[in-house]
């Protein structure tokens, strides 16, 4: 694999450390900045919004920008952002550099799966993916944890300093290892893109990431006060136990690389029902520990596993449309988190309290099942998506030419 997808995915581990990092320094913001702990919560809530909101419209505004230029931009916005965060006076200031930092991440996102995808031969798209997305994982299992312990040993604020020096490092690796990217023929209209971003096709699988996203963190945002109450793990347990999760986030990431190089909506389809499956079983088997920690391990590999194949699908989709599907999928993704971290508070304030929780996630992924059997029948109506607009993948509207530093990057398009 290119060493390009190295600097995509040190990007993406500022991104997704900064994205939840607000959740493990609650305490700390809660009595920094002498608020409640359910308004530094909203923290993590304007970041989601902002990311909704902003994503499609910045990547309007990038549209004319090659995708490397659009990288360093957003990664720039990054920083600035985090470095605002840091130094915020107050509660206010910091909720308006969260969601500045917001800006940044559904662009970015959106720039780099389409690069990873040239990069390496057509065979091997999903992979290149899965290894971007790896670094969202990773920030998930190391970047939240640590950036908690430096808050407890110095201050919250040097926690987002920690990662502005993330951000510096992807922005120089991208610098050095991106390949340059221009124009190779006339831009598709705006009204053009908007068109093919009403396909059916392209929006019944952003809604599958919606449900998929949706699933996930209906049970994950509440997946501490689960163990306690369902299982009885202690706090110092199930800080291993997120750890264990982590490790099959990890592995569901590579495999549904894998797996979507081979058959997409066939393995997303299966992966889908495994999800909807094993959270069933969670509600019998989260009252004995051996059993749960068996079912969380297997859910955590198959819960990530369409992630990145989910935007790598879409993006093709699109045909004409690549960098505005890229960002709205990862709109998508966010208005999930966002769902299933609301529908979870109502179901545990119901007398099915914290058993609800799988229940209500495999309701969301058994919906996401649906739709992909809905894209099937769309996908069998074309042959290839959009076939009448250039592909993104293939014969986009930018072409890769790598750098002198970046010799070594071999082009899909060659």
């Amino acid at each position: 694999m290119p060493i390009a997808l190295l600097a995509l995915a040190i990007g993406a581990f500022g991104l997704g450390t900064t994205e939840t990092i607000v959740m493990g320094l609650l305490p700390q913001l809660s009595s920094g900045l002498h608020v409640s702990i359910a308004q530094a919560g909203l923290l993590v809530s304007g970041y989601a919004i902002g990311v909704t909101i902003a994503s499609p419209l910045v990547s309007i505004l990038t549209n004319s920008l090659s995708r490397r230029a659009t990288l360093l931009l957003t990664m720039g916005i990054f920083i600035a952002g985090n470095a605002c965060s840091a130094m915020a006076p107050g509660y206010g200031s910091l909720m308006l550099a969260r969601v500045l930092t917001s800006f940044s991440h559904g662009t970015f996102y959106g720039a780099a799966s389409i690069i990873a995808c040239q990069v390496v031969a057509p065979d091997r798209r999903a992979q290149a993916l899965s290894l971007v997305y790896i670094g969202l994982t990773l920030a998930m299992i190391l970047g939240v944890p640590m950036g908690t312990v430096v808050a407890q040993l110095t201050s919250w604020r040097m926690a987002f300093w920690l990662i502005c020096a993330v951000g510096l490092i992807a922005w120089a690796t991208m610098w050095i290892w991106i390949p340059q990217d221009r124009a190779s023929g006339p831009a598709i209209a705006l009204a053009a893109q908007f068109r093919a971003m009403l396909h059916p096709l392209v929006v019944t699988m952003m809604l599958v990431s919606l449900c998929t996203a949706a699933s996930m963190f209906t049970l994950f945002t509440y997946i501490s006060p689960f163990l306690q109450i369902r299982t009885g793990f202690s706090t110092r347990m199930i800080d291993g136990i997120l750890l264990m999760i982590g490790g099959g986030l990890c592995l569901g990431n590579l495999l549904g690389g894998r797996l979507a190089d081979w058959k997409m909506l066939p393995s997303c389809a299966g992966l889908m029902a495994a999800v909807a499956v094993v959270q069933v079983l969670l509600v019998p088997g989260s009252l004995h520990p051996w059993v749960c920690l068996a079912l969380l391990f297997l859910w955590g590999v198959f819960i990530y596993a369409p992630m990145a194949p989910l935007q790598t699908y879409v993006v093709a989709c699109a045909g004409a449309a690549p960098n505005i599907a890229a960002a709205m999928n990862q709109s998508s993704f966010n208005f999930g988190n966002a769902i299933g971290a609301w529908a979870g508070s109502h179901m545990v304030e119901t007398h099915w309290s914290y058993a609800g929780l799988p229940v209500l996630s495999a309701c969301f992924a058994f919906i996401g099942l649906g739709l992909v059997g809905l894209a099937e029948y769309y996908s069998r109506q074309q042959a290839e998506p959009r076939e009448s607009t250039p592909h993104p993948l293939t014969s986009a509207t930018h072409a890769v030419v790598p750098k002198p530093q970046a010799r070594e990057v071999v082009m899909s398009r060659e």
